[in-house]
């Protein structure tokens, strides 16, 4: 569904056809548990929630995450063993599509795996295990380090005034 209604764009290219989600009426059927690293695509698509207000949804609605511990320039994951089971990465595909996400801040990294992880404006990309339905996002502020990301690769901000998140409650990392 989420894919009739976008431009594809490869991961390294700029043109792109980007299309708007409709994120905010919340009408999606997709309640499926994420796969990771199953998908034969991946999606990035802007998606808005009153917790945090805009951030990346992946192609079955779910949150993607960044991490203070990398860095962006240059792109690097410091998510690695424990950490992985909390945080799985979002892995490089054979297709990468976006909506209303800019393409030309898309790209990847290698990991010390030696798999590639998408990253957005640098910022490698993950999904949280504790995020069981589509629009959560427990993820969010988890160890003071753990972060919704924007569609610019920004961190998610609550939008209560509040502190982002909730308090560390482990698995920060």
């Amino acid at each position: 569904m989420l894919v009739s209604a976008c431009g594809a764009t490869g991961i390294n290219n700029a043109a792109s056809q980007n299309g708007v989600v409709d994120a905010g009426s919340g009408s999606t059927t997709l309640q499926q548990t994420p796969e990771f690293s199953k998908e034969p695509h991946q999606m990035l698509s802007a998606t808005e929630s009153k917790q945090v207000g805009w951030f990346v949804a992946d192609a079955g609605g779910f949150a993607l995450y960044r991490y203070d511990k990398d860095t962006a320039k240059p792109s690097k994951s410091n998510c690695e063993g424990e950490c992985l089971k909390q945080w799985p990465p979002v892995l490089v595909s054979e297709h990468t599509m976006t909506s209303g996400v800019d393409p030309t801040l898309v790209g990847s990294v290698a990991r010390a795996d030696g798999k590639k992880q998408v990253t957005l404006a640098g910022w490698p990309l993950y999904r949280y295990a504790g995020d069981k339905k589509i629009g959560d996002l427990t993820g969010q502020g988890k160890g003071g380090t753990w972060f919704a990301v924007t569609p610019e690769g920004k961190k998610a901000q609550a939008n209560d005034g509040a502190a982002p998140g909730q308090p560390p409650t482990g698995n920060g990392y």
